[in-house]
């Protein structure tokens, strides 16, 4: 029997590796929007119970408010990647819709960055004695969740159309 040459060995290895990489790739078929709802309630209900906590804080202190909007946006930011993860149905309305709900949910990410930045403003400025700036801060600060809470709303209405029975209310 003929002993294999190096070259033709190295191209079945590699031809054989590239089948198992494929094989341990996740699954090829397309996803459908019962797979999608499925899928994202799953992520969602991961975090409901984060949000219920984030959500019962009653902060009475400047420190406490700014750590308060700090969890909220840090918790947000996490679901908004792993929602991200979700794999969109196939074609079709059933794809367009999950897609408006995940940019929806992308959509409130830069207004994360508002929201911790106008936190800080805001511990910054109940540290001094000037009653200007804290107000100015407070109003940013309120203005800032408010916007987030805006944009929150637009992606629940977003999920409870499509079909979402957690992601919809997430609050």
């Amino acid at each position: 029997m003929p002993t294999p040459r190096p070259l033709a060995l190295l191209v079945a290895l590699l031809a054989g590796l590239v089948l198992l990489l494929g094989a341990c790739g996740g699954d090829d078929t397309p996803q459908t929007k019962e797979g999608f709802i499925l899928e994202a309630d799953g992520v969602c209900e991961g975090f409901l119970d984060e949000f219920a906590q984030a959500g019962a804080q009653d902060p009475g202190t400047a420190k406490e408010v700014a750590d308060a909007n700090k969890v909220l946006a840090d918790l947000y930011e996490r679901f908004s990647q792993r929602i991200r993860e979700v794999k969109l149905p196939a074609a079709g309305a059933a794809r367009t819709q999950a897609k408006a709900y995940i940019d929806s949910v992308r959509r409130s990410e830069p207004l994360l960055d508002r929201l911790r930045e106008t936190s800080d403003d805001f511990l910054e400025a109940a540290r001094g004695s000037d009653a200007r700036p804290l107000q100015a801060a407070g109003n940013a600060l309120r203005q800032a969740l408010d916007a987030f809470r805006a944009s929150r709303s637009e992606s629940d209405q977003l999920a409870v159309t499509y079909g979402l029975n957690l992601c919809g209310n997430l609050d």
